[in-house]
């Protein structure tokens, strides 16, 4: 610290120095130092953290679960599972950056917890495409009767359902001719015993829905188209589901 004398003022220069004159009787001198700053907040312990993560990465986890076994078939079959998964992620990134709520934190995991459900269900009950192999020849002439086979193939054992819903449709073999649609229908009978029922009689576009009584194997159905002589028809396509309901 350099001190100087200047007539009757001192001057003092330095981190912290103090100036000072003449002071008489009874002089008071206060010192004032800013406040110390308070110390930073403790970091929250590892439980804490983990526990505020704990929402958030059973969300991920059941995400990632859902596309390692997706179960297939239409979206429509999957609107619980998309609102509970997608409830349970929000609430599980609420609870991570406002953390101390318990009725969040369960409501999270609930949410979670239900997506899972819903995403079993849809496995063990949902709707499950096949493919039906079209057998015989075609086009299929009015003049006389004619015939195909349907057959389905034996599903997977997580894909056995109770029902086949077949959706057909008969289409004219020459679309540049008067059109036969509305003169033909078909029959189709269950070859594989146990299907019921029996016997449908069809329009040319139609859905139709077999039991499969208890049936896990393959399933074969025979198609008769009947039709005006002067027809020549096709069975155009032909699409299965497997379900429950």
């Amino acid at each position: 610290m350099v001190e100087k004398k200047r007539e009757n003022r001192v001057e003092t220069h330095g981190p912290g120095s103090v100036a000072g004159g003449n002071f008489g009787d009874g002089t008071t001198i206060n010192f004032q130092y800013p406040p110390p700053s308070p110390p930073p907040p403790p970091p929250p312990p590892p439980r804490r953290r983990l526990l505020e993560a704990l929402p958030l990465l059973v969300a991920v986890a059941v995400a990632v679960y859902s596309a390692l076994t997706w179960p297939g078939g239409p979206q429509s079959q999957y609107v619980l599972f998309y609102g509970f998964l997608g409830a349970g992620l929000v609430l599980s990134v609420v609870y991570a950056v406002r953390g101390k709520s318990w009725p969040l934190l369960a409501l999270a995991l609930v949410c979670c917890l239900l997506g899972l459900g819903a995403l079993g269900s849809v496995a063990r009950n949902g709707e499950v495409p096949v493919e039906i192999d079209v057998q015989g020849a075609q086009p299929l002439d009015g003049s006389r009767a004619g015939a195909l086979t349907l057959v389905m193939s034996a599903p997977a054992a997580e894909d056995v359902r109770d029902r086949l819903r077949l959706a057909l449709t008969i289409s004219d073999d020459d679309p540049n001719t008067a059109t036969c649609l509305h003169k033909t229908t078909a029959t189709l009978r269950p070859i594989t015993p146990g299907i019921t029922p029996g016997e449908r009689q069809i329009a040319a576009d139609s859905v139709v829905d077999f039991d499969l009584g208890g049936q896990h194997g393959a399933v074969s159905l025979s198609f008769v188209l009947h039709t005006e002589p002067n027809c020549v028809m096709r069975l155009a396509k032909v699409k299965g589901t497997l379900h429950n309901s």
